[in-house]
């Protein structure tokens, strides 16, 4: 029976055998030098501890049978998130033997604390599976649903995996700072605060009013029902809309090529539940680089690439299903909405085409001539290499859709970006004795 003494001895027993067998691995146990993965090793410590906790104040003898089964419910989701909890064993080990390029590496600790916070770790591994993604603080459902247990670990772990066949395709990683907007969204509460703006807003809320009653006209659904439905996938929507907004701040060009190149592959004009059409994708993108003055440069660069993306962009406004059309057309409307939250998030880090265009021309220069773009005077911004990376490539490999393809092929050029960037960060941190 759930909650009887039976019940309790093979719960507690199997609770004590899964932090047994965390603790005695060794890397778990052994301390990690550096910052790196500390946070995420801490979180799954507060796991056990508060797995414990749980465990020190169960139901006495004279319990109800209500609280028992409470108790064996909390021990069951606790049992479960201790098993998942073997799943950073091998995270933690990444941290000491990063299998991602190093170079890659260190711009992606800057995206990741411009866009989440600086206190942040960031732990890179690889999936087994084709997908990039990330999870932020992936055992606190046991942790933070355990009264009278205080963590210790106060910084946010944030895991981003990638597909291993992309360690060493840097053209490729700036799709990292799109995943990183995930935790960003989630730390600073921006679909809230662009929810927020669009109820404010009588033209959005007329809308959507029209909307639901239309559907509940031909559904015979409930206004509450239509009306969450619609709630529910507009939220999903203004995440990915957002992570790409956060990317474009702070990779500018160096994202939407890649970005472009992963996506439309997989999609063109289709919906899905969490992510908007690729096509609107595409067209909220060109917008937000042309209103950052990134416009220029890119048809300087890749002109023939820019026809092409724009033609895609063209078909964002294609037709839709009621509810998708209302989604699509409303986000249109608030374009400005998403590209002023991710700009207030970012601040002074986003990137500047002033700034970021000399260097990224340089880059691109001394690339061609196979010389590491560290800079000829002071070091050369991360950034800037990763963009005239790009830059290089797209000269090298065509002006066209199949030339972006191609540029991740060329291991030599990616293998330049990555050091430079290595290097470059390195000395920019370097201060000399005085």
């Amino acid at each position: 029976m759930v909650g009887d003494a039976l019940d309790f001895q093979l719960l507690l027993a199997s609770a004590r055998h899964e932090i047994a067998t965390l603790l005695d691995d060794p890397r778990l146990s052994t301390g990690l030098p550096g910052k790196r993965g500390g946070a995420l090793r801490d979180h799954v410590l507060d796991l056990i501890a508060a797995v414990e906790h749980r465990m020190a104040h169960g139901p006495g003898g004279g319990a109800s049978q209500r609280a028992r089964s409470a108790f064996a419910r909390s021990m069951r989701q606790s049992i479960g998130v201790l098993q998942g909890a073997h799943a950073a064993l091998p995270w933690l080990e990444a941290t000491r033997r990063p299998s991602v390029n190093l170079g890659s590496l260190y711009v992606t600790e800057e995206w990741a604390r411009i866009l989440v916070g600086t206190d942040v770790d960031l732990v890179v591994v690889p999936d087994p599976e084709f997908m990039y993604a990330t999870t932020s603080w992936p055992f606190s459902a046991v942790i933070n649903e355990t009264p009278g247990f205080t963590a210790r670990n106060t910084r946010r772990p944030v895991v981003l995996n990638y597909p291993l066949s992309d360690a060493d395709r840097v053209l490729l990683h700036p799709i990292f700072a799109h995943e990183l907007g995930h935790a960003s969204v989630d730390e600073h509460h921006l679909v809230d605060a662009v929810a927020t703006e669009l109820d404010n807003d009588p033209a959005f809320t007329t809308a959507l009013e029209d909307t639901v009653n239309a559907m509940v006209a031909g559904t015979g659904l409930a206004q509450t029902q239509i009306s969450g439905m619609l709630r529910g996938l507009l939220l999903d929507w203004i995440e990915e809309l957002l992570c790409d907004h956060l990317a474009i701040e702070i990779a500018g060009p160096a994202f939407m090529w890649p970005f472009a190149l992963f996506v439309l592959p997989h999609g063109y004009g289709e919906v899905g539940r969490e992510h908007p059409p690729n096509t609107l994708r595409v067209r909220l993108a060109l917008e937000h680089l042309a209103r950052r003055g990134w416009r220029p440069y890119m048809d300087r660069i890749a002109p023939e690439i820019m026809v092409w993306l724009d033609g895609i962009a063209g078909d964002a406004t294609g037709a839709l299903d009621r509810l998708f059309a209302f989604l699509r057309d409303q986000l249109l409307a608030h374009a400005n909405v998403l590209q002023d939250t991710a700009s207030r998030r970012t601040g002074a880090d986003a990137l500047d085409p002033a700034a970021m265009e000399p260097a990224a021309d340089e880059a691109a220069g001394l690339l061609e001539r196979l010389i590491l773009p560290v800079g000829l005077g002071n070091p050369l911004d991360s950034r800037a290499i990763l963009l005239g990376g790009w830059q290089r490539a797209i000269a090298e490999h065509g002006d066209h859709p199949a030339g972006l393809v191609e540029a991740l092929t060329d291991r030599r050029l990616q293998e330049l970006v990555g050091k430079a960037i290595e290097l470059s960060t390195v000395a920019s941190a370097w201060k000399p004795a005085k």
